[in-house]
């Protein structure tokens, strides 16, 4: 037991919650939000039927990256909520660091488009798009 100033005065709000107040900026909302993608955090579905996810701890260490490409306009919304999953108590979310830089297009064999067949699919369309 104890007072909200001790227990509970830090300002901790979850991952949808944040893309919601982020995508309210630009008049979007609830209906609005699609699938996401965790980086750093790593949960795997337990081998019985049952399909009970379990968070798989250290899967991400300082310095890791990911690289996002772009052929088009996007809005990207990013958080960094500790995962609901992981077994930490103390409330820790991790740190961001985004660089935004303009590369030249893809060429017709760059890995992008070609490690799987989706991807040129992808840029096909995108390719039309902007005929």
């Amino acid at each position: 037991t104890g007072d909200y100033q001790d227990l509970r005065n830090d300002f901790h709000r979850n991952g949808e919650d944040n893309f919601l107040i982020e995508l309210g900026k630009y008049g979007l909302g609830r209906l609005d939000l699609v699938a996401n993608v965790n980086f750093f955090s790593r949960v795997r579905t337990d081998a019985t039927e049952t399909g009970i996810l379990k968070f798989i701890p250290g899967s991400s260490r300082p310095g890791d990256f990911v690289d996002l490409r772009f052929e088009m306009n996007v809005l990207t919304v990013l958080t960094t909520c500790p995962h609901p999953l992981d077994p930490e108590k103390a409330w820790k979310p991790g740190t961001v660091s985004l660089t935004v830089y303009q590369s030249d297009p893809p060429t017709g064999n760059d890995p992008s488009r070609t490690v799987r067949p989706e991807n040129a699919r992808g840029f096909e369309n995108t390719d039309r798009y902007y005929l």
